[in-house]
């Protein structure tokens, strides 16, 4: 009967406690990376999606200028040529940073989705080591 003492069963439970405890860390470590890749995900979906608006836009404009220039009897050449390029040029290096604004994001999500996941794993190891010490010392 000596092997249900209160230490024994002490030391069992606190065992599965620390395993336990470790199991559910890593588990909502898992849910927690998951969200974070799902947040950078969305980031660039609308990086990309802002971007193909901006590009647009910025087509939409060039040509309503080319119609103004021509309507006002100005030749699509020289300058006018120029202001029409410098818009389509403005228009893709804003549409370019907002991508990689959005790919930055991304990645940073990835990042800490990773040294989430780490934590959670180690969480889960630290708690199967505090329960083998906590079971092993039993029989000591």
């Amino acid at each position: 009967m000596e092997f249900f003492n209160k230490p024994t069963l002490g030391g069992t439970v606190s065992g599965i406690g620390s395993l336990y405890e470790g199991f559910s860390i890593f588990q909502e470590s898992k849910q927690q990376a998951e969200e974070l890749e799902y947040q950078g995900t969305v980031a660039l979906s609308e990086a990309y999606r802002n971007a193909s608006i901006i590009r647009e836009e910025g087509r939409h404009f060039a040509a309503t200028q080319s119609l103004q220039f021509i309507g006002s009897g100005v030749e699509l050449m020289g300058s006018a040529l120029i202001t029409l390029e410098q818009t389509k040029k403005f228009a893709n290096t804003e549409a370019k940073a907002v991508e990689a604004s959005g790919e930055a994001k991304n990645r940073y999500a990835i990042q800490q989705a990773e040294t989430m996941r780490n934590q959670g794993r180690a969480s889960l190891l630290s708690g199967i080591v505090e329960a083998g010490v906590s079971i092993f010392s039993l029989g000591a």
